[in-house]
């Protein structure tokens, strides 16, 4: 694996990163704006998964020489595409629509921590003190980012629907990635994405065929600008640098960049969409970043630590 300048300073792939974690910190606000143009959340995010999938394909044709896969993998990438490219997209769409972008990008930084869970679960592994006060924490933090009153939890509004919407999304999103590892060891990333996004994209069919006939095309610019940056900046841009960033830095490396997005997604929601976070929304996002590093560093700390069981795992 190369490494860009031995980690010294920043190098060609650490301002890829910078710049794709702007895009995609841009993409929820992008996001917010162009859904009023369209007939449904659903028939946009049908649309750029189309997209996406279309592109994702073309890459494939032209960095491998085969785009098939074993039939039995056939199966278990239809199975994580629905998961991660229909269940989560769909729950996504619709919880962003009703929540804000802030929320939402502080929601989807609490992905390692369900992935530490599920992987213990899964696993029967044991998770080191650092890594379980980080996955508390976070979940504290959570708490706080859907309190919308310093006097509590808003049991009602669309706002608190988007938010668990998003949250379940994200659960979802935590299957997809959990039970694509696998899969890695016989493909590769590109491959297994493109797969799993056309998948995914056929099952959303007939959730927004209904509001696809009812769409008109003579929509303002900008909706269809929206429309092809979401897919091809922020899908297949960041797919391909985010990937050539884990193969070239390191994972650690790279998940840095991803905890800067929420940041930068509360900035540019705050001047794009006049998003202001309560106090105890500002206090549950330092809470949730708090945790989420606490949870990676305990996590990698173990795996450091333990002892190799009997049977090699």
């Amino acid at each position: 694996m190369k490494n860009d300048n031995n980690g010294k300073r920043l190098g060609l792939t650490d301002l890829l990163m910078l710049a794709t974690v702007v895009i995609w910190a841009l993409n929820f606000s992008v996001l917010k704006l162009s859904l009023p143009f369209f007939p449904s959340p659903h028939a946009f995010n049908f649309l750029r998964l189309l997209i996406s999938t279309a592109i994702l394909f073309m890459l494939l044709r032209f960095r491998e020489k085969s785009m098939a896969v074993s039939r039995p993998d056939l199966l278990r990438l239809a199975v994580v595409g629905v998961m991660g490219n229909f269940l989560y997209q769909a729950l996504f769409i619709q919880g962003l629509k009703w929540s804000s972008a802030s929320n939402t990008s502080f929601i989807l930084a609490t992905t390692p921590v369900l992935i530490a869970l599920l992987s213990l679960f899964l696993k029967h592994e044991r998770l080191h003190w650092a890594a379980w006060a980080g996955i508390v924490i976070s979940f504290s933090g959570l708490y706080l980012i859907i309190t919308r009153q310093s006097g509590g939890v808003a049991l009602g509004g669309q706002g608190l629907k988007g938010d668990v919407l998003v949250f379940v999304g994200n659960i979802f999103w935590t299957l997809y990635t959990v039970f694509s590892k696998p899969l890695l060891e016989r493909m590769s990333p590109l491959k297994l994405t493109a797969w799993t996004m056309a998948f995914g994209t056929a099952a959303y069919l007939p959730a927004a065929a209904p509001d696809l006939t009812r769409m008109s095309l003579r929509l303002p610019v900008a909706a269809w600008a929206g429309l092809g940056y979401s897919a091809v900046f922020a899908i297949v841009i960041g797919f391909v640098v985010w990937y050539n960033s884990v193969r070239r830095v390191g994972n650690s490396r790279t998940a840095i960049y991803g905890n800067i997005t929420p940041v930068l997604t509360v900035v540019s929601a705050h001047f794009i969409l006049g998003e202001r976070l309560s106090g105890f929304q500002a206090l549950g996002a330092a809470v949730i970043l708090a945790g989420v590093y606490l949870t990676r560093s305990g996590y990698r700390l173990f795996l450091r630590t333990r002892v190799p069981s009997s049977d090699g795992a």
